[in-house]
C-alpha cells in the first residue's frame, strides 16, 4: 500500500492533459479537487481551467456507541420533524393526491388503476407503500437540509430562515437517487424496492424528472418569505450549477463501467463531483442566506467538500465490510463488481495472485460467491480498508479546521458532532 500511496497524486487542475500549465491555484492537501469545484459551484467567478466538480446519505437515526452527540441530537430533534413537515407541504401544494393526478377526467378514466405520477414520488420518500397506502418507511438522514440548517444557524440567524433551502437540497438530492438507481441497475434502497424496480425505467426516469422540478420550486418559497430576490437569484444559481456537476459526477461514474483500468485519483475526482458538490453547496447556502461574508461562505463551501469526500469514501468501506442489514444494501459493492476506493486502492498496490483476483472479479459479468470472497481476502491483505479509514480521518480533520472561523455555539458544535458521526458511522 506504501508504494501505491507514493505515486498515487491527485490530478493537479494546473495541467490539462496536454501537459499545458493552466493558472488554476492550487493549496493545501485538498486542493487538487476542492478549488476547482468551489470556483464552478459560486465562490469565484469566470470560468475554471479545469472543472473538478462532484452523490451520499445521511445522517444517522440515532447516536452511535461512544460518540458524544448532544448537540447533534439537540439539532435533530429540533429540525427533523420540521424539514419533513416543510417537504410533505411542498409536494402536497404542488404535486395532487396520489390516486387523481393532475388530469381531466376522460383521461382519469382511461388509466384507472395505472400507477400515480406523483404516488411514485411519494413512495421514494417513504411516505406511502406500492399501493399508494399512507405509511412510513425507513428514509433518507436528511443530511443536506440539515447541514444547511446548522450552517445558517452558526453564522448567526434562526434556522427556519433555510428551510426552503433544506428542502431544495434534500428534494434534489432524492431526484439524483431514483435517477442513480435506475443507472446502477440498484434494486432496492432502505430495505425495499426502488422505484424502477416496481414499476419500470421509464416511469422512474419521469418520477425523478419530477423531483427535480419540485426541487427548484421548494427554493422559490424563500421570495415569499421576505429573502431579497437578489440573493434568491444568487442562491437558485449556486444550486443549478451544482445539479449540472453532480450530473457530470454521474456521467464519469457510468464511464468509469466499462473501463478497465480506473485509478484511485480518478475515482476520487469524480465522487468530488457526484458526492461532494451537493454537500459542499448545502453548507454553502446556508451560510449565503445567513448573509455570511464572502470568507465564511467559502469556509463553509470547504467545510462540505472536505465531509463530502469523507462521506463517500466512509460509504465505500460500508460498501465492501457493511453489515447489509444496517446498510439496507442486498449485496456488497465486490458482489456488484463496483470500482470503488477501497478495490482500487488495493489493485493498484497489490501484485501477483492478489492483483489477479481482484481484476478477475472486476472484469467478470456475473462473478460467483467464491470469487468474490477471494477478491475480498485480497482487498483486506492489501491495506486498502486501513488506508480508506486514514483518508476519512484526513478528510474529517479539515473540515473541523474550516469551522474555526465560526463562533463558538450549540449549532457548531452540531457540525462538529456531525463530522465525528459520519466518519464512524456503521449504516
Amino acid at each position: 500500500m506504501r508504494a501505491w500511496h507514493s505515486r498515487c497524486r491527485p490530478v493537479d487542475p494546473r495541467r490539462s492533459s496536454d501537459g499545458v500549465q493552466r493558472s488554476v491555484r492550487r493549496s493545501g492537501a485538498m486542493g487538487w479537487a476542492k478549488r476547482s469545484v468551489l470556483q464552478i459551484t459560486g465562490r469565484w467567478g469566470g470560468p475554471s481551467a479545469a472543472y473538478y466538480r462532484s452523490r451520499g446519505d445521511g445522517v444517522g437515526n440515532g447516536t452511535p456507541g461512544g460518540v458524544a452527540m448532544s448537540s447533534l441530537e439537540r439539532a435533530r430533534s429540533r429540525w427533523i420533524g420540521l424539514i419533513d413537515s416543510r417537504m410533505r407541504d411542498v409536494v402536497s401544494r404542488h404535486a395532487p393526491d396520489t390516486r387523481t393526478d393532475r388530469v381531466a377526467e376522460p383521461t382519469a378514466d382511461l388509466i384507472a388503476g395505472a400507477p400515480s405520477h406523483y404516488g411514485m414520488m411519494r413512495y421514494h420518500l417513504g411516505w406511502v407503500d406500492d399501493a399508494f397506502e399512507p405509511g412510513q418507511s425507513p428514509t433518507g438522514k436528511r443530511l443536506r437540509p440539515l447541514l444547511a440548517i446548522l450552517a445558517a444557524e452558526a453564522c448567526g440567524v434562526d434556522g427556519s430562515r433555510a428551510l426552503p433551502i433544506a428542502v431544495a437540497l434534500e428534494l434534489l438530492h432524492n431526484f439524483t437517487l431514483i435517477h442513480d438507481d435506475i443507472e446502477d441497475g440498484d434494486t432496492h434502497r432502505h430495505h425495499r424496492p426502488t422505484v424502477w424496480k416496481v414499476w419500470g425505467e421509464a416511469q422512474g426516469i419521469n418520477a425523478g424528472d419530477g423531483m427535480h422540478v419540485l426541487s427548484t420550486l421548494a427554493l422559490l418559497d424563500l421570495v415569499d418569505e421576505g429573502v431579497s430576490p437578489a440573493l434568491v437569484t444568487d442562491l437558485a444559481r449556486r444550486l443549478a450549477r451544482t445539479s449540472l456537476i453532480i450530473t457530470e459526477g454521474q456521467h464519469l461514474d457510468l464511464e468509469f463501467v466499462g473501463l478497465a483500468h480506473v485509478t484511485p485519483e480518478a475515482y476520487l475526482d469524480m465522487i468530488a463531483r457526484k458526492s461532494a458538490a451537493l454537500i459542499s453547496c448545502a453548507t454553502a447556502m446556508g451560510a449565503q442566506v445567513a448573509g455570511a461574508s464572502s470568507e465564511k461562505v467559502a469556509a463553509m463551501a470547504d467545510f462540505g467538500f472536505a465531509m463530502g469526500l469523507g462521506f463517500q469514501v466512509r460509504d465505500d468501506i460500508l460498501g465492501i465490510w457493511g453489515d447489509a442489514d444496517r446498510t439496507g444494501k442486498p449485496t456488497s459493492d465486490l458482489a456488484r463488481r463496483k470500482k470503488t476506493l477501497p478495490t482500487l486502492v488495493a489493485l493498484a498496490g497489490s501484485e501477483g495472485s492478489d492483483r489477479l483476483n481482484i481484476a478477475t472479479l472486476l472484469a467478470s459479468p456475473d462473478p460467483s460467491p467464491a470469487m468474490v470472497s477471494t477478491a475480498r481476502e485480497a482487498i483486506d491483505r492489501s491495506g486498502a480498508r486501513q488506508h480508506c479509514e486514514m483518508l476519512v480521518a484526513k478528510y474529517s480533520e479539515s473540515a473541523r479546521r474550516h469551522l474555526q472561523v465560526l463562533p463558538d455555539g450549540e449549532a457548531r458544535n452540531a457540525l462538529g458532532d456531525l463530522v465525528t458521526y459520519l466518519a464512524s458511522r456503521d449504516a
